[in-house]
């Protein structure tokens, strides 16, 4: 079993199952590492957005850091990446082993981004008179 500490507080982080995918959660932040292809695994999941227990607003404070953050794998400095959707989230990526870190309250709102998308897609097609 692999011990591996939080990337913004430095905190421990929990092994957490939703789907037989397993993530890494603060227990102190409440923040999630996703291993690479995870948060895509999940986001396609129903109900996934449980797992994000965390405070939005200690996610927020936590995310307005000007500190480099460092890969909790690899510990190589991690990118500083925005969803091109919703340009309010700002999340980490390893461009080394792709994980990526989510402050509490992101991977909620990338849920929340990711049905809204579905729903946009399914109405163009409608408009377009493809129902398929």
């Amino acid at each position: 079993m692999r011990q591996i500490q939080c990337p913004k507080c430095l905190g421990s982080l929990e092994q957490v199952v939703y789907a037989a995918v397993e993530v890494d959660r603060c227990i102190t932040c409440k923040g999630i590492w996703f291993d690479s292809l995870e948060v895509e695994k999940l986001k396609a999941i129903k109900g996934s957005e449980s797992l994000d227990i965390g405070d939005p607003q200690t996610g927020s404070e936590l995310n307005s850091s000007t500190r480099e953050v460092n890969c909790p794998i690899c510990n190589e400095k991690m990118l500083r990446m925005v969803d091109i959707d919703r340009h309010r989230i700002w999340y980490e990526k390893c461009r080394i082993c792709n994980g990526v870190w989510l402050d509490a309250g992101e991977f909620k709102n990338f849920k929340d981004n990711f049905k809204s998308q579905g729903l946009v897609g399914k109405f163009n097609k409608v408009l377009r008179g493809n129902r398929g």
